[in-house]
Protein backbone atom coordinates (compact mmCIF):
# COMPACT_ATOMS: atom_id res chain seq x y z
CA UNK A 1 0.00 0.00 0.00
CA UNK A 2 1.57 3.43 -0.90
CA UNK A 3 1.03 6.41 1.19
CA UNK A 4 -0.39 8.19 -1.54
CA UNK A 5 -3.23 5.70 -1.65
CA UNK A 6 -3.17 5.64 2.23
CA UNK A 7 -3.72 9.10 2.78
CA UNK A 8 -6.06 10.24 -0.07
CA UNK A 9 -9.22 9.30 2.06
CA UNK A 10 -10.64 12.46 3.72
CA UNK A 11 -12.33 11.34 6.73
CA UNK A 12 -13.65 14.96 7.03
CA UNK A 13 -15.53 14.76 3.73
CA UNK A 14 -19.39 14.20 3.81
CA UNK A 15 -18.96 11.25 0.98
CA UNK A 16 -15.71 9.56 2.71
CA UNK A 17 -16.40 6.27 5.16
CA UNK A 18 -15.85 6.36 8.48
CA UNK A 19 -15.26 3.72 11.12
CA UNK A 20 -16.90 5.62 13.48
CA UNK A 21 -18.34 9.12 13.01
CA UNK A 22 -18.55 10.08 16.39
CA UNK A 23 -15.33 8.41 17.98
CA UNK A 24 -12.67 8.88 14.93
CA UNK A 25 -12.91 10.77 12.43
CA UNK A 26 -14.09 13.94 14.20
CA UNK A 27 -10.53 14.08 16.12
CA UNK A 28 -8.35 13.99 12.62
CA UNK A 29 -8.38 17.79 13.18
CA UNK A 30 -7.39 19.85 16.21
CA UNK A 31 -10.02 22.12 14.96
CA UNK A 32 -13.59 20.87 15.99
CA UNK A 33 -16.10 20.32 12.51
CA UNK A 34 -18.50 23.22 11.67
CA UNK A 35 -21.09 21.48 13.60
CA UNK A 36 -19.35 21.64 16.85
CA UNK A 37 -20.38 24.81 17.53
CA UNK A 38 -22.43 26.02 20.38
CA UNK A 39 -25.65 28.49 19.84
CA UNK A 40 -23.77 31.20 20.80
CA UNK A 41 -21.32 30.68 17.55
CA UNK A 42 -18.56 29.63 20.35
CA UNK A 43 -15.95 26.96 18.33
CA UNK A 44 -15.49 24.19 20.04
CA UNK A 45 -11.16 23.11 20.18
CA UNK A 46 -9.38 19.86 21.73
CA UNK A 47 -7.44 21.43 24.03
CA UNK A 48 -6.96 17.24 25.72
CA UNK A 49 -3.09 16.37 26.00
CA UNK A 50 -4.14 12.54 24.52
CA UNK A 51 -1.63 11.67 21.57
CA UNK A 52 -2.95 10.07 18.03
CA UNK A 53 -2.60 6.09 17.82
CA UNK A 54 -3.19 4.85 14.48
CA UNK A 55 -5.22 2.02 13.60
CA UNK A 56 -3.64 -0.51 10.66
CA UNK A 57 -6.05 -2.89 8.83
CA UNK A 58 -4.12 -6.37 8.51
CA UNK A 59 -6.00 -7.49 5.86
CA UNK A 60 -5.54 -4.38 3.46
CA UNK A 61 -3.51 -2.56 5.19
CA UNK A 62 -5.40 0.62 5.56
CA UNK A 63 -5.01 3.24 8.59
CA UNK A 64 -7.20 5.32 10.08
CA UNK A 65 -5.90 8.01 13.13
CA UNK A 66 -7.31 8.49 16.24
CA UNK A 67 -6.65 9.88 19.58
CA UNK A 68 -5.89 7.48 22.53
CA UNK A 69 -7.80 7.09 25.79
CA UNK A 70 -11.07 8.27 26.75
CA UNK A 71 -12.62 11.78 26.17
CA UNK A 72 -11.27 14.90 28.43
CA UNK A 73 -14.24 16.21 30.31
CA UNK A 74 -11.75 19.46 30.66
CA UNK A 75 -11.35 19.57 27.00
CA UNK A 76 -14.42 21.62 25.13
CA UNK A 77 -14.71 19.73 21.90
CA UNK A 78 -14.89 16.33 23.66
CA UNK A 79 -17.31 17.18 26.40
CA UNK A 80 -19.15 18.62 23.50
CA UNK A 81 -19.07 15.29 21.95
CA UNK A 82 -20.26 13.64 25.42
CA UNK A 83 -22.93 15.64 25.72
CA UNK A 84 -24.06 14.90 21.99
CA UNK A 85 -24.18 11.55 22.81
CA UNK A 86 -25.85 11.61 25.37
CA UNK A 87 -28.60 13.69 24.37
CA UNK A 88 -29.06 11.85 21.02
CA UNK A 89 -29.48 8.47 23.29
CA UNK A 90 -31.94 9.83 25.44
CA UNK A 91 -34.12 12.33 23.51
CA UNK A 92 -36.23 9.88 22.33
CA UNK A 93 -37.44 8.20 25.61
CA UNK A 94 -37.88 11.81 27.38
CA UNK A 95 -40.95 12.34 25.04
CA UNK A 96 -42.60 8.95 25.97
CA UNK A 97 -42.12 9.44 29.68
CA UNK A 98 -44.59 10.79 31.80
CA UNK A 99 -44.40 12.35 34.99
CA UNK A 100 -40.79 13.80 34.98
CA UNK A 101 -39.14 15.71 37.36
CA UNK A 102 -35.98 18.25 37.41
CA UNK A 103 -34.08 17.50 40.83
CA UNK A 104 -31.08 19.20 42.01
CA UNK A 105 -29.50 17.67 45.43
CA UNK A 106 -26.43 20.03 46.68
CA UNK A 107 -23.29 19.15 48.83
CA UNK A 108 -21.46 21.24 51.52
CA UNK A 109 -19.10 23.64 49.36
CA UNK A 110 -14.95 22.42 50.42
CA UNK A 111 -11.86 23.81 49.53
CA UNK A 112 -10.10 21.08 47.15
CA UNK A 113 -11.96 19.10 44.74
CA UNK A 114 -12.17 15.41 45.88
CA UNK A 115 -12.52 12.29 44.25
CA UNK A 116 -13.88 10.89 47.86
CA UNK A 117 -16.53 13.55 47.64
CA UNK A 118 -18.04 12.58 43.89
CA UNK A 119 -17.87 8.79 45.49
CA UNK A 120 -20.00 9.61 48.62
CA UNK A 121 -22.28 11.36 46.78
CA UNK A 122 -23.01 8.34 44.05
CA UNK A 123 -23.24 6.25 47.53
CA UNK A 124 -25.92 8.95 48.89
CA UNK A 125 -27.60 8.61 45.52
CA UNK A 126 -28.14 5.39 45.56
CA UNK A 127 -29.28 5.41 49.28
CA UNK A 128 -31.92 7.90 48.87
CA UNK A 129 -33.24 5.86 45.31
CA UNK A 130 -33.76 2.61 47.31
CA UNK A 131 -35.72 3.99 50.41
CA UNK A 132 -38.64 2.49 50.38
CA UNK A 133 -41.07 5.57 49.04
CA UNK A 134 -38.72 6.47 45.96
CA UNK A 135 -38.04 2.88 45.31
CA UNK A 136 -42.13 2.45 44.86
CA UNK A 137 -43.03 5.97 43.26
CA UNK A 138 -39.63 6.86 41.40
CA UNK A 139 -38.99 4.60 37.95
CA UNK A 140 -35.86 5.97 36.71
CA UNK A 141 -32.92 8.41 37.41
CA UNK A 142 -30.72 10.67 35.07
CA UNK A 143 -27.90 12.42 37.02
CA UNK A 144 -24.56 14.25 36.07
CA UNK A 145 -22.45 15.48 39.24
CA UNK A 146 -21.70 19.45 38.82
CA UNK A 147 -18.83 20.60 40.28
CA UNK A 148 -18.48 24.77 39.77
CA UNK A 149 -16.13 27.32 41.76
CA UNK A 150 -17.37 29.96 43.63
CA UNK A 151 -16.36 33.48 43.93
CA UNK A 152 -14.86 32.82 47.29
CA UNK A 153 -12.65 30.19 45.77
CA UNK A 154 -14.29 27.24 47.50
CA UNK A 155 -15.64 24.28 44.81
CA UNK A 156 -19.56 23.72 45.00
CA UNK A 157 -20.49 20.04 44.08
CA UNK A 158 -24.29 18.99 42.90
CA UNK A 159 -26.36 16.44 41.39
CA UNK A 160 -28.50 17.13 38.48
CA UNK A 161 -31.33 14.71 37.82
CA UNK A 162 -34.00 14.13 35.65
CA UNK A 163 -36.86 12.09 38.00
CA UNK A 164 -39.56 9.49 35.67
CA UNK A 165 -42.44 9.12 38.44
CA UNK A 166 -44.51 10.04 41.40
CA UNK A 167 -44.59 13.17 43.79
CA UNK A 168 -42.80 13.46 46.58
CA UNK A 169 -42.95 16.74 48.35
CA UNK A 170 -39.74 18.80 48.22
CA UNK A 171 -39.23 19.10 51.93
CA UNK A 172 -39.44 15.22 52.44
CA UNK A 173 -36.79 14.50 49.89
CA UNK A 174 -34.82 17.47 52.20
CA UNK A 175 -35.31 15.73 55.23
CA UNK A 176 -34.26 12.36 53.49
CA UNK A 177 -31.29 13.62 51.63
CA UNK A 178 -30.31 14.84 54.61
CA UNK A 179 -29.92 11.95 56.39
CA UNK A 180 -28.09 9.92 53.54
CA UNK A 181 -25.58 12.86 52.96
CA UNK A 182 -25.93 15.12 55.68
CA UNK A 183 -26.83 18.21 53.53
CA UNK A 184 -30.83 19.26 53.30
CA UNK A 185 -31.08 21.68 50.89
CA UNK A 186 -32.67 19.99 47.62
CA UNK A 187 -34.58 21.88 44.64
CA UNK A 188 -37.22 19.84 42.54
CA UNK A 189 -39.76 21.21 39.91
CA UNK A 190 -41.82 19.24 37.19
CA UNK A 191 -41.00 19.31 34.10
CA UNK A 192 -44.33 19.94 31.79
CA UNK A 193 -43.86 20.66 28.09
CA UNK A 194 -40.07 21.22 27.78
CA UNK A 195 -38.71 17.55 28.45
CA UNK A 196 -36.06 17.44 25.56
CA UNK A 197 -35.09 21.38 27.25
CA UNK A 198 -34.49 19.70 30.69
CA UNK A 199 -32.54 16.73 29.00
CA UNK A 200 -30.51 19.30 27.55
CA UNK A 201 -30.21 21.47 30.94
CA UNK A 202 -29.13 18.30 33.00
CA UNK A 203 -26.73 17.07 30.32
CA UNK A 204 -24.84 20.41 29.65
CA UNK A 205 -23.09 19.82 32.97
CA UNK A 206 -21.01 16.85 31.15
CA UNK A 207 -19.19 20.27 29.53
CA UNK A 208 -18.72 22.10 32.47
CA UNK A 209 -15.42 21.10 33.34
CA UNK A 210 -13.65 22.92 30.12
CA UNK A 211 -14.93 26.43 31.94
CA UNK A 212 -13.14 26.05 35.21
CA UNK A 213 -9.13 27.54 35.10
CA UNK A 214 -6.41 25.85 33.63
CA UNK A 215 -4.98 25.33 37.39
CA UNK A 216 -8.32 23.87 38.65
CA UNK A 217 -8.45 21.11 35.52
CA UNK A 218 -5.90 18.79 37.15
CA UNK A 219 -7.93 18.24 39.96
CA UNK A 220 -11.82 17.77 38.23
CA UNK A 221 -9.95 15.29 36.36
CA UNK A 222 -9.01 13.58 39.29
CA UNK A 223 -12.09 14.00 40.93
CA UNK A 224 -14.03 12.68 38.14
CA UNK A 225 -11.78 9.41 37.22
CA UNK A 226 -13.82 6.67 36.66
CA UNK A 227 -16.91 8.28 37.45
CA UNK A 228 -19.53 7.60 34.18
CA UNK A 229 -20.44 11.22 32.91
CA UNK A 230 -24.36 10.21 32.95
CA UNK A 231 -25.67 7.81 35.51
CA UNK A 232 -28.38 5.92 35.30
CA UNK A 233 -30.75 4.10 37.30
CA UNK A 234 -33.83 2.52 37.12
CA UNK A 235 -36.30 2.25 33.73
CA UNK A 236 -33.37 4.50 32.06
CA UNK A 237 -30.64 2.13 33.55
CA UNK A 238 -30.17 -0.39 30.05
CA UNK A 239 -31.26 2.17 28.00
CA UNK A 240 -27.88 2.66 27.00
CA UNK A 241 -27.07 -0.96 26.18
CA UNK A 242 -30.45 -1.54 24.49
CA UNK A 243 -29.47 1.63 21.89
CA UNK A 244 -25.88 0.79 21.63
CA UNK A 245 -25.05 -0.30 18.29
CA UNK A 246 -23.53 -4.31 18.83
CA UNK A 247 -21.22 -4.43 15.81
CA UNK A 248 -17.49 -4.51 14.86
CA UNK A 249 -16.35 -1.71 12.59
CA UNK A 250 -15.68 -2.64 9.39
CA UNK A 251 -12.30 -2.00 7.38
CA UNK A 252 -13.85 0.95 5.27
CA UNK A 253 -11.30 0.02 2.44
CA UNK A 254 -12.24 -3.84 1.94
CA UNK A 255 -14.96 -4.64 4.65
CA UNK A 256 -12.64 -6.77 7.05
CA UNK A 257 -13.62 -6.74 10.71
CA UNK A 258 -11.56 -7.78 13.67
CA UNK A 259 -8.34 -7.11 12.08
CA UNK A 260 -7.64 -3.89 13.38
CA UNK A 261 -4.25 -3.60 15.53
CA UNK A 262 -2.64 -0.44 17.35
CA UNK A 263 0.65 0.53 14.99
CA UNK A 264 2.00 2.35 18.02
CA UNK A 265 1.60 -0.68 20.16
CA UNK A 266 3.38 -2.89 17.42
CA UNK A 267 6.78 -0.91 18.07
CA UNK A 268 5.71 1.41 15.14
CA UNK A 269 6.23 -1.06 12.75
CA UNK A 270 4.09 -1.10 9.24
CA UNK A 271 2.94 -5.20 9.57
CA UNK A 272 2.10 -5.12 6.04
CA UNK A 273 5.08 -3.86 4.68
CA UNK A 274 7.24 -5.01 7.29
CA UNK A 275 8.87 -1.56 7.64
CA UNK A 276 9.42 1.30 10.10
CA UNK A 277 6.07 3.39 9.92
CA UNK A 278 6.36 6.45 8.90
CA UNK A 279 3.02 8.33 8.10
CA UNK A 280 2.74 11.81 5.90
Amino acid sequence: MSRANSSAWNPLAKSSPSLDNYALSRHTSLRASSRNKSKTGGDFRHNCDREFLTLHCLKCGYWHRILSGSKDRTCPACSYELYLRAYRRYKTIMNGCSNLKLLTLTWKPVKRQSADIVRQMGKALIRLFHRKRYARLWKGILAVVECKKTRSGLFYYHIHCIVSGGYIPQGLISQDWREVSGFPIVDIRRISRTPRRALRYVLKYIMKGALLDPQDRAGFKESMKGVRYVRSYGEFYNLKYKTGRHVYFPCPRCGAVKSWVILEYCGIVDLVRDEVYDPP
